[in-house]
């Protein structure tokens, strides 16, 4: 399971994906919580092997509730490579490495940076208890629970 890599610190993961399935969230700006549980948005937080087939892992996170009316499907957060910058036996935290070139391609100026992003994964018992996604450049945080 693509967990034991994660623990292990382990930036080149050998097996391919982890699913985490959350109900709840709650999201932080500024480390205050500003919009208490959400119970019933049903979220998944994808982990795999960096799908470019490079170091690190791919990251996204998926709406569980339904397509999107626009965009027809279900990615609430598009996939960001991200690597391990630390392991306990409590928490491993990743942060996204890289640029975006399509910012480029659709006339922003330029390449967004995947470092924006980080994710850390709370361990108890040696299971994944929750996950939180950081969002460093808004000072935004959501807490994905079970």
């Amino acid at each position: 399971m693509i967990l034991e890599d994660l623990k292990k610190g382990n930036n080149y993961p050998t097996q391919d994906e982890f699913l985490f399935k959350s109900s709840d969230h709650i999201r932080y700006q500024n480390g205050q919580n500003v919009s208490g549980h959400n119970y019933g948005c049903n979220r998944a937080v994808q982990i795999e092997k960096n799908i470019s087939g490079k170091e690190g892992y791919s990251v996204t996170i998926f709406n569980l509730d339904g397509n999107h009316p626009v965009w027809k499907n279900n990615v609430q957060m598009g996939t960001k490579p991200m690597k391990i910058t630390s392991t306990t036996d409590e928490k491993i935290v990743l942060r996204g490495f890289g640029y975006d070139e399509r910012g480029l391609a659709m006339g922003a100026g330029e390449a967004a940076s995947f470092a924006h992003y980080g994710l850390s994964v709370f361990l108890k018992y040696g299971a994944i208890d929750k996950i939180t996604l950081h969002m460093h450049d808004r000072n935004v945080d959501i807490e994905y629970l079970k």
